[in-house]
């Protein structure tokens, strides 16, 4: 077991119920703490984790030596019920305080961030920019405002344009989320509001005065005991065949820089 996956399993373990959720989503965020911590940017960092959820990334954050601070709105018993809110709130925030992480109630898009120009070396936005229902224009700003000059802004995003989803619209079929599970949600609709391609991304984030400095991509869902299951075949030789692609994987991690 690699480092960061003995990080999150910690992580998880010390969240407990909290962390259920989130279990499929362990190797995403292993890729993202590899990422960052690999280039120096958590260790002696101050870190802000947008749409921080339980905590988990902030906590392993934490856990590699940096200063955190988290910001959410949903799971915060004020905003009222809504597929996100966790019970035994006043638990959970027991948890981020033994953790030594600090995770605030507040609005990522409609309202400025709370927090003075130049307070973090890293902002970390992972796998939330596809639930957004407007664009993430006025986040981006707000993130280039509060960030030290050279700043990092770390955006993940699952790829809209992976081979599975060319394959399937060439068959007519949609790239999106399944219509029948959008059709049902109603009135809380958790998925994918808009995924995007790398060039939409890195177009988005230089829009917004930022530099990208580093595209990743990755088929985070890779496993090689998935082609037994026949409904995940087709998905796992995609994977597989889009390795030589990067344009072609399933997962866009972007690191960009302030200018």
């Amino acid at each position: 077991m690699n480092k960061y996956k003995k990080i999150f399993k910690e992580v998880y373990s010390d969240l407990g119920k909290f962390s259920l959720p989130y279990t499929v989503d362990i190797k995403r965020f292993c890729y993202s703490l590899k990422l960052l911590d690999c280039n120096g940017l958590i260790e002696g960092k101050c870190i802000l984790d947008l749409g921080s959820g339980v905590g988990i990334m902030a906590i392993a954050f934490s856990r590699l030596g940096a200063r955190v601070t988290g910001i959410d709105k949903f799971i915060f018993p004020s905003v009222g019920e809504n597929p996100y809110r966790v019970s035994d709130f006043k638990k959970l925030e027991q948890i981020w305080q033994d953790s030594g992480v600090q995770i605030i109630e507040g609005d990522i898009i409609d309202k400025p961030l709370p927090f003075a120009d130049q307070s973090f070396d890293v902002v970390n936005f992972d796998a939330t920019i596809e639930h957004l229902v407007e664009s993430p224009k006025q986040l981006f700003g707000e993130v280039h405002r509060v960030l030290k000059p050279g700043g990092i802004f770390l955006v993940t995003t699952p790829n809209l344009a992976n081979l599975l989803r060319r394959i399937r619209f060439v068959f007519g079929l949609t790239p999106y989320w399944d219509i029948k599970d959008y059709f049902e949600s109603y009135p809380h609709f958790t998925g994918h509001r808009r995924e995007f391609t790398v060039y939409e991304l890195r177009s988005m984030l230089e829009w917004s005065s930022f530099k990208v400095t580093e595209v990743k991509t990755a088929n985070i869902f890779f496993e090689v005991k998935r082609f037994v299951v026949p409904r995940k075949f087709i998905g796992q030789l995609c994977n597989t065949l889009s390795l030589p692609f990067p344009d072609m994987r399933e997962m866009i991690y972007m690191l960009a820089k302030k200018t």
